[in-house]
């Protein structure tokens, strides 16, 4: 009875993470106490030497998010109508900042992040999506962006990351119409990494995790933060930083044992 009024659910399994969206009467759309568990958890996640990956689902079976919920008596909604009503930009600048510093942390954190798409996902679902690391979505799913049919744009990092994850010409694509993508195309795309099956999709989607979590930790922070560092730079530049973080991670020593269980032919205990 208790998970019902709570919109957002944390819990751990094994050194994985999960944060599931529960607000099936909404279809799950992202209200002010949302964002506030969001920056909660992802505030805490990003000091929990214990995590080794976070997925993010939705917890009815078919819907992972519908965006936003604009309900004006929602505090943050609210107060974006009446700087609206007010014309106060910068009122409206900062409540965008608000948001896109939240999912940032999301982007920012030092372990492998998931979005399992396990259902409807629109609007700021398919922007919370695209700062995750990698996304795996269910057969039948389907994604939108369809700010545009209401006037509005994907304001909380969506331009800039879905552009950079598929190429400014498929963004644009995809937020001009606003039309549905489907699993197939959204594969095509490189929107999604993998499909898994409707039946047992949370199985399937731990299970990939557990495949990724089993290498070293280090490696894969490192990995992490040499690919997202080096997407802006220069040849000459990116290559260096590649150096610096190769080195740290031999010093980590985890290769030590990763070399050792390979000759041994035994899992690595990382």
């Amino acid at each position: 009875m208790v998970e019902k009024k709570v919109p957002l659910i944390y819990y751990e399994k094994e050194s994985i993470a999960f944060i599931e969206i529960n607000r099936p009467d909404k279809k799950n759309a992202f209200n002010y106490k949302c964002w506030q568990l969001f920056d909660e958890y992802f505030e805490k996640l990003r000091s929990n030497s214990k995590i080794r990956a976070l997925v993010v689902t939705g917890r009815p079976e078919d819907i992972f998010s519908a965006g936003f919920d604009v309900t004006p008596t929602d505090p943050f909604i609210g107060d974006m109508f009446q700087a609206l009503e007010n014309g106060d930009k910068a009122k409206l600048v900062a409540g965008f900042a608000y948001i896109q510093k939240i999912i940032t942390k999301l982007s920012h954190l030092p372990f492998p992040t998931v979005a399992a798409i396990n259902g409807l996902c629109y609007g700021g679902g398919v922007e919370l999506a695209t700062a995750c690391d990698i996304r795996v979505i269910k057969e039948g799913a389907v994604m939108c962006l369809p700010e545009t049919r209401l006037g509005l744009i994907p304001d909380i990092g969506g331009t800039v990351r879905l552009a950079k994850l598929i190429g400014p010409g498929r963004a644009k694509d995809l937020i001009f119409t606003g039309r549905k993508i489907f699993p197939e195309e959204a594969l095509r795309l490189g929107l999604v990494n993998h499909i898994f099956p409707r039946n047992d999709f949370q199985s399937h989607v731990f299970i990939f995790v557990e495949s990724i979590i089993a290498n070293s930790p280090m490696a894969l922070r490192v990995v992490k933060e040499i690919v997202d560092s080096t997407l802006t730079m220069n040849e000459i530049d990116a290559l260096a930083l590649e150096r610096e973080k190769a080195a740290e991670n031999i010093l980590s020593r985890q290769c030590i044992e990763g070399i050792a269980a390979f000759l041994e032919k035994r899992a690595p205990e990382w």
